[in-house]
């Protein structure tokens, strides 16, 4: 359990809360209002696209047909049921992702059936959140053997080297408008 709490993702909002208790403190009280109100809705995008990956057993897989939309369209939905290392089932969801440059749906669904019909280990790479409330899945990214393999893969690098560069410049941006802002009141009292 102690893992959940050392994501990465609660360290970043952390130092959010850490940057705007700063900003408060030093006399910048509207930087630090505004430092919540940029970063929780940036922090919410990012945990949303963060990648994550587990190791388990694929149980199932379904292909569901959509309630029809207003034209009366429908499409087939293709889902991946699985049971991690800890015994906790998974319901995810395999569709195409402008996000992760993913065109492989189909791909990905015949390697989940393939290790669902030899009840191997493997590890999916997914991002998302679900929420039952609006029926809402993870998707499923990718698919590979167990092991270290997604921590290496091109996409997780790129993601998290986009995320440090988005993060150092969300921190850099606030400390400067603090120190702007901070001289540019020691000049007004001239």
């Amino acid at each position: 359990m102690l893992q959940a709490w050392m994501s990465y993702g609660y360290i970043v909002l952390l130092a959010i809360g850490v940057l705007a208790y700063v900003l408060w403190r030093r006399g910048g009280a509207i930087l630090a209002v505004a430092s919540i109100v940029v970063g929780l809705p940036l922090w919410f995008a990012w945990e949303y696209a963060r990648p994550t990956w587990t190791t388990g057993l694929v149980t199932g897989t379904e292909v569901r047909r959509s309630d029809p939309d207003a034209r009366g369209n429908t499409s087939d939905i293709q889902y991946i049921y699985m049971r991690n290392r800890s015994d906790r089932g998974l319901e995810l969801i395999n569709e195409d992702s402008w996000w992760w440059l993913k065109r492989n749906s189909d791909r990905v669904f015949n390697d989940a059936k393939t290790v669902e019909a030899r009840k191997t280990e493997a590890t999916l790479m997914w991002n998302g959140w679900r929420s039952t409330l609006f029926s809402f899945y993870p998707n499923v990214i990718a698919i590979g053997a167990t092991g270290s393999w997604p921590l290496w893969s091109v996409r997780t690098i790129l993601f998290y080297g986009l995320s440090v560069v988005l993060w150092l410049g969300y921190f850099y941006g606030f400390i400067r408008l603090h120190r702007w802002s901070a001289s540019s009141d020691g000049k007004t009292s001239e």
